[in-house]
């Protein structure tokens, strides 16, 4: 993959991804991938920018499973010997700055004890150890140069399997915490 994406990569990703979308609303759900007998919400549709785009081969499709994956580190302490100013790494769409901007941090933050600046570490979303993405998975088939869909369900799960009755002791789900506001 080029890091920086030359512009003759674009109108052949948009021609492509137009024509994936055109399969998927006129074949919605009806697909052999599909979830809970073609329940389909939405669809991930990742398509890698790579020369091979330009071919008249163009790119494999192939149906994917979501790669379960996470950040890093998102946030880095400042201790109270370090540079008290934010930098901004990438300049808003809206900003005229072609520099980051360097943001003091206001002294009344200061007597707070604690300062963290957003610092995400993404080389494991990034670059992936090869051998640890799952075989069909998005993450699997970009990193072979293939275009990946996703049939997803748009849920809010929740995390535990159990629930709340009658026989619930409330006093092993209340928060042991007190939180100051």
């Amino acid at each position: 993959m080029v890091r920086s994406t030359p512009s003759s990569y674009f109108e052949p990703a948009h021609n492509l991804a137009c024509r994936v979308i055109d399969h998927l609303w006129h074949n919605w759900g009806s697909d052999d991938c599909g979830l809970r007998s073609g329940e389909v919400d939405l669809y991930s549709v990742n398509i890698p920018m790579i020369e091979k785009l330009l071919s008249d081969d163009g790119l494999e499709i192939c149906w994917t499973t979501l790669w379960r994956n996470s950040y890093g580190r998102l946030f880095k302490s400042l201790s109270k010997d370090q540079d008290r100013t934010v930098n901004l790494k990438v300049p808003g769409p809206d900003t005229t700055a072609q520099t980051p901007i360097g943001v003091p941090i206001p002294e009344e933050n200061e007597s707070q004890g604690l300062l963290f600046n957003w610092d995400p570490d993404m080389n494991g979303i990034i670059y992936p150890p090869v051998g640890s993405l799952p075989v069909g998975s998005d993450g699997w088939a970009l990193e072979r140069g293939w275009v990946s869909v996703t049939p997803l369900r748009a849920t809010f799960g929740e995390a535990h399997q159990g629930h709340h009755d009658d026989t619930t002791n409330i006093e092993e789900i209340k928060w042991k915490v007190k939180l100051r506001l």
